[in-house]
C-alpha cells in the first residue's frame, strides 16, 4: 500500500490545477477561428452575468455581446448559464423586477442571437424570505424566471444542427441552506425519459448551472484533513449523471457558477465548468479567472471544442 502526506496531495493537487488552466485556452482576441467542418456549428456560453444597476454591471453584459457579435466565425446562438442577475434571492418585488427588466434590455439592445436561458441560485425569487416576501407573494420562487422568458418550466430540451441540448434546473430548496444543487425527483424521470427519446446516433448536451464535476471546488476543500464540498457548490447526483451521459451519446456537460474554469474528461465526456462574464462579480478576475464566456465549436461526430474568451473589461471596483 502507498502512503500519500496531506503535504504531498496539496502539491499534487496544486500542480494538478495549474496544468489545468494553463493548459486551457484563453483568448483575448474577437476572432476565434477553427477549421470548420460541413455541418460544424458554434455556440456561445454566457453564464454568471450577475447584471446590476451598480458596479457598471450593465455596461460589461453590453460589452460581452458586443464582443461575441465581433466572432469569426459568428455563433449560432446564446445560452446563458444562470446566475442573470444579482440577486432575486433576497429581494423585494420591485429590486427583482428591476433586475430582470435590466437584464432584457440589455439583451435586447445588443445581440440579434437567438437565446436560450438556464436558470441559476441567484435568478430564484425570496427564497430567502426578506422584505416581507413569501412563499404567497406574486412570481414567487422560480415563478418570476419562467415568466419573464416564457417558459412552462425551468428545464427543457431543444434540438440544433444534429445536436440535442438538456436545459435543466440544478437549484433546489435546502432545509439548512437557501438552496443546493441537483435535480428533484420529477425532473430525474423526466431527463431518464427524454434520454431514452433521443435518437442513439444524436450527440447531446447538458447545461446546468450548477456543476456536476468539476475540480474548481477542490483548491479550498481540504478542512480537518478532508474533503469537504458543500451542497451549494456541487451537485447531488453527480455519479448517478456521469454513469447515465455516456449510455446515451451525450458528450458536454456543460455549467458555471463558480466563476472559475475547468475541463475534464471523465467516462468519455467533456464536463466544462465555464468562467464568468462578471469575473469576481464586477470586481476584477475571480482567482486569477478574469471575465469572460465560453465559444463552442460542436462537430457532426459528436466532437467539442472550446476556448475561454475575455472581452477585455476593466473593473471600476477591485
Amino acid at each position: 500500500m502507498v502512503s500519500i502526506s496531506r503535504r504531498d496531495l496539496l502539491r499534487g493537487l496544486g500542480a494538478a490545477f495549474g496544468a489545468l488552466f494553463a493548459g486551457r485556452a484563453v483568448s483575448t482576441t474577437a476572432s476565434v477561428q477553427e477549421a470548420s467542418n460541413p455541418g460544424t456549428f458554434r455556440f456561445v456560453h454566457l453564464t454568471d452575468i450577475h447584471v446590476q444597476p451598480e458596479l457598471k454591471a450593465a455596461e460589461g453584459m453590453a460589452a460581452c455581446l458586443r464582443h461575441v457579435a465581433q466572432l469569426d466565425p459568428a455563433p449560432d446562438f446564446i445560452l446563458t448559464g444562470g446566475d442573470l442577475v444579482m440577486d432575486a434571492l433576497e429581494q423585494d418585488v420591485r429590486r427583482t423586477t428591476l433586475l430582470f427588466d435590466l437584464f432584457t434590455r440589455v439583451l435586447r439592445d445588443n445581440t440579434n442571437l437567438p437565446v436560450h436561458h438556464c436558470i441559476g441560485n441567484h435568478d430564484v425569487f425570496g427564497w430567502g424570505k426578506k422584505h416581507g416576501v413569501t412563499p404567497e407573494t406574486p412570481r414567487y420562487g422560480k415563478k418570476m424566471f419562467c415568466e419573464v422568458f416564457g417558459y412552462e418550466k425551468t428545464y427543457y430540451t431543444f434540438d440544433h444542427k444534429g445536436w440535442r441540448f438538456f436545459v435543466l434546473d440544478s437549484v433546489q430548496p435546502s432545509e439548512k441552506l437557501l438552496y443546493e444543487g441537483g435535480l428533484d425527483p420529477e425532473q430525474w424521470e423526466w431527463l431518464e425519459e427524454q434520454l431514452q427519446k433521443k435518437p442513439a446516433n444524436m450527440p447531446g448536451v447538458i447545461v446546468s448551472h450548477i456543476p456536476f464535476v468539476t475540480v474548481t471546488v477542490l483548491p479550498d476543500a481540504v478542512q480537518d484533513y478532508q474533503f469537504r464540498i458543500g451542497a451549494a457548490s456541487l451537485c447531488k447526483g453527480a455519479q448517478r449523471v456521469s454513469l447515465l451521459l455516456p449510455q446515451h451519446n451525450v458528450r458536454l456537460a456543460l455549467s458555471g457558477h463558480i466563476h472559475m474554469v475547468d475541463e475534464v474528461e471523465y467516462r468519455g465526456v467533456k464536463y466544462v465548468c465555464d468562467g464568468a462574464v462578471s469575473g469576481r462579480w464586477w470586481k476584477g478576475a475571480n482567482k486569477g479567472f478574469p471575465e469572460g464566456y465560453g465559444v463552442f465549436d460542436l462537430s457532426p461526430d459528436g466532437s467539442v471544442k472550446y476556448q475561454y474568451v475575455t472581452y477585455g473589461w476593466q473593473a471600476v471596483q477591485t
